[in-house]
C-alpha cells in the first residue's frame, strides 16, 4: 500500500538520524608464568580490531555527512541523515578488520537509539556483504577481514497512522564488541551463504570448497563439465567473498533462474560488481507467460555478416579501427632488420641482416623488401611465414607500413573502437527496437572484448614452434582456456579485461571506453565456462545448452593469409569452440538489471519465471 498524503497544512515528516557505528573492544586479562632459563624473546602480542574502507552504495540518498570513520578513532564510523520521503535509503559498507596477533569473537551487538514505534516507519538492517548474519560468538582470527553492509531506510509501504507527527531526532548506535576470544568464538559457516537477486533471498555455496553437488575439497573443476558432483546450482565466486558486491553465479543444469522482463524471457547468469544482475536472452514467452523455449527460439539471428575476403587483426573487435591487409611473398633475399628508426619521410632499418633464415626472420621482422638497400619510404612487418626447413622458407606473410607506422601502431590502430562489428549491429538494432524503453532500469555493465594479445605472429617474439599458422592468440584462450586442470574464469572487470579499451560501456568512463551506444552485450567465454560450457566434451548439463551455435564476446585469434579470424562460440554440443567470423552462428543479447530492481512475481521456474513489470 502507497503512502497517504496528509493535508496540506502539516509539516512534512522529517526524520534526523545522528548516527554512529561502533566497534567496541573488550580486553580479557592476560596472565602467563614465564620460568626463564637462558634468553627468552617474548613476541608482541596486540589486539587491534577496527574500521577500513567504507564505501557509499549507489542509490542512497544524499547524506548531511556522508558514513566516514572516525579520524581520531578508527572503531568508530559517524554519519548525519535527513530522511524525508519514503522509500529513501542511506547504505554503506565497511571492512572490520583483525590486525592485531589475538584471534577475537564479537561479544554483544546493540542497536541503539530505536523507540519502540519507531520500527513502524524505519528499518535498520546489518549483514555481512556476502549475506550471512551478523551474529554473537562469530569469530574474527587474527589476520582476517570481513566486510559488513548497513542500510537505514525510511519504509515506503507504511499507513499514515504508521509516521510520526512531528519531525523527529534518531541518536542512534550500532554497537559491536569483539573480545579476545578465549574458545567461545564460533567459525561461522562460510560455505553457504545467503543472497539477494532480483529481491528474492537465495542459498548459495562458495566455489572453492566441498559442498552439496561438489564431492572436491577443493570445489568446482572447471575444466571439466558440470555434474551433481562438480556443481549445480548457485554459486558464489571464490576470491569476491568480501567484496562490496560478492558475485554470484548459476551453473549446471538448473530451473530457477528464469525471468520475464520488457516482453521478453531471460535466464539469470551471475550478479556484477556493482551488485546487478546479468541476464542472457531465452526468447518469446508463450501465451501463458511461460518461457519453456528450445533450440532456435533461445536466440536471435544474424541480420549482417562478416564479409570480408581475407583477414585483419581488427577483425576480431565488437568495435574495430583501421584494417590492415595483409601481403605475401616466397623465400627472398631481402635485408631484415630488428627494429626500425623514422626521418619522417625514411625507414631506416636496425640491425639489417640479409640472411633471412627462419631463425633470422624470427627476430628480424621488419624488411624493405631489398636486396641491398637498408632505408625506404614503406616498410613491411612480418608476422607470420611457413618453414620448409631453416633455408628454404614459403609464403611470407607482413603488414605494409607507412608514415613512421610500426607494429605497435598496427595493434592500437586495429583495436581503435570506431566502427560496429557485424555483431554488435545485430545487437543494436534488435535493442533500439524492442527495450529502449526499459533502458532505465539496466546497469552500464561493462561488457569485456579481451583483444590483450597473449601469443603469435603480431609481437616481436612470436615462435613458430608454438604456433605453425602464425596465428595470434588472445587471453582469454592463451591464459584461461587451454585444457588443463587450472582454468580459473575471470569475472571481474579488469581480471577479464587488462585493457581499459576493451571494456565496454555506455557511459562509463572510469570501468570502461564509454563507446556503446546501449548498454547491451554478449556473455564472456568465461562466463559461459562457469555455467558449465567448458572447453573440452559435451556440455549438455548447463542451462545455457540450447542445441545451437552461438556467439561469445571473447576473441579466439586473428589468423593470416586466406584464413579468417576467429572467436568463442557455444557450439550446438554444449562446449565452447571456435570458428571463423562469417560462420552462421546465432545471437543472444545479455543485459543486466540494476542491483535495485526486484522480481514482483514468479519462483524462477520457466513456467513461471520471475516477473519483472
Amino acid at each position: 500500500m502507497k503512502l497517504n498524503k496528509r493535508s496540506s497544512s502539516k509539516n512534512i515528516n522529517k526524520l534526523l538520524l545522528f548516527a554512529i557505528m561502533f566497534i567496541g573492544l573488550g580486553f580479557a586479562a592476560l596472565s602467563a608464568t614465564l620460568v626463564i632459563t637462558g634468553i627468552t624473546r617474548v613476541g608482541h602480542i596486540s589486539f587491534d580490531v577496527h574500521f577500513e574502507n567504507v564505501r557509499i552504495s549507489e542509490g542512497s540518498m544524499k547524506a548531511e555527512t556522508d558514513a566516514t570513520i572516525n579520524e581520531s578513532d578508527n572503531t568508530q564510523i559517524d554519519f548525519r541523515l535527513q530522511l524525508t520521503t519514503p522509500g529513501e535509503f542511506y547504505e554503506f559498507s565497511a571492512n572490520i578488520v583483525n590486525s592485531g596477533t589475538l584471534d577475537a569473537y564479537l561479544s554483544s551487538i546493540e542497536l541503539q537509539g530505536l523507540k519502540e514505534e519507531m520500527p513502524k516507519y524505519l528499518e535498520v538492517t546489518y549483514k555481512y556483504v556476502n549475506g550471512g548474519k551478523i551474529g554473537i560468538n562469530d569469530l574474527l582470527s587474527s589476520g582476517e577481514t570481513e566486510r559488513i553492509r548497513v542500510r537505514i531506510e525510511f519504509k515506503y509501504d507504511i499507513s499514515n497512522e504508521d509516521l510520526p507527527v512531528e519531525g523527529t531526532d534518531i541518536d542512534l548506535g550500532l554497537r559491536l564488541t569483539y573480545t579476545q576470544d578465549n574458545g567461545k568464538g564460533i567459525e561461522r559457516n562460510k560455505t553457504e551463504y545467503e543472497v539477494n537477486i532480483l529481491g528474492q533471498k537465495m542459498k548459495a555455496y562458495i566455489d572453492n570448497t566441498k559442498s552439496e553437488y561438489v564431492t572436491s575439497s577443493t570445489g568446482i573443476n572447471f575444466s571439466i563439465t558440470p555434474s551433481y558432483t562438480n556443481g549445480k546450482g548457485l554459486y558464489l565466486r571464490s576470491g569476491t567473498e568480501y567484496d562490496e558486491y560478492p558475485i554470484f553465479y548459476y551453473r549446471g543444469v538448473v530451473d530457477n533462474n528464469n525471468v520475464l522482463f520488457g516482453g521478453f524471457c531471460w535466464k539469470i547468469v551471475r550478479t556484477t560488481e556493482l551488485g546487478g544482475t546479468k541476464l542472457i536472452y531465452d526468447g518469446i514467452p508463450n501465451k501463458s507467460n511461460k518461457c519453456n523455449n528450445t533450440g532456435i527460439d533461445e536466440q536471435l539471428n544474424m541480420t549482417s555478416k562478416f564479409s570480408y575476403n581475407s583477414t585483419a587483426l581488427a577483425d576480431v573487435g565488437y568495435m574495430y579501427g583501421t584494417r590492415y591487409a595483409y601481403i605475401t611473398w616466397e623465400d627472398e633475399e631481402y635485408i631484415y632488420g630488428s627494429d626500425v628508426t623514422y626521418d619522417g619521410e625514411v625507414y631506416t632499418l636496425t640491425e639489417p641482416s640479409a640472411l633471412n633464415t627462419a631463425t633470422n626472420i624470427k627476430t628480424k621482422h621488419y624488411t624493405c623488401k631489398e636486396t641491398t638497400t637498408e632505408s625506404c619510404g614503406t616498410v613491411y612487418y612480418v608476422y607470420s611465414m611457413n618453414e620448409l626447413n631453416s633455408s628454404n622458407i614459403k609464403n611470407i606473410y607482413a603488414i605494409e607500413l607507412t608514415n613512421g607506422e610500426k607494429i605497435e601502431d598496427v595493434i592500437t590502430n586495429s583495436f581503435e573502437n570506431i566502427h560496429d562489428s557485424a555483431i554488435k549491429k545485430t545487437i543494436d538494432t534488435w535493442f533500439a527496437s524492442n527495450l529502449l524503453s526499459q533502458e532505465r532500469k539496466l546497469e552500464d555493465a561493462v561488457w569485456c572484448n579481451d583483444r590483450s594479445i597473449a601469443s603469435g605472429g603480431y609481437l616481436k617474439d612470436w615462435n613458430l614452434k608454438s604456433d605453425s599458422h602464425g596465428r595470434t592468440y588472445f587471453s582469454g584462450y592463451g591464459t584461461r582456456h587451454l585444457i588443463t586442470s587450472s582454468v580459473i574464469p575471470a569475472l571481474k572487470n579488469n581480471d577479464a579485461c587488462s585493457r581499459k579499451e576493451d571494456r565496454f560501456t555506455k557511459n562509463d568512463i572510469t570501468n570502461g571506453n564509454g563507446a556503446l551506444k546501449y548498454p547491451v552485450g554478449l556473455l564472456t567465454a568465461d562466463e559461459a565456462t562457469i555455467a558449465g560450457n567448458g572447453w573440452s566434451g559435451y556440455s549438455t548439463f548447463s542451462y545455457l545448452y540450447t542445441g545451437q551455435t552461438y556467439w561469445t564476446l571473447s576473441p579466439f585469434y586473428a589468423a593470416h593469409g586466406g584464413s579468417q579470424s576467429h572467436s568463442f562460440l557455444v557450439s550446438s554440443s554444449g562446449y565452447l569452440n571456435d570458428s571463423l567470423l562469417d560462420s552462421d552462428c546465432g545471437i543472444r543479447p545479455s543485459i543486466v538489471l540494476k542491483r535495485d530492481i526486484v522480481a514482483t512475481s514468479g519462483d524462477g521456474t520457466s513456467s513461471n519465471p520471475y516477473v519483472v513489470e
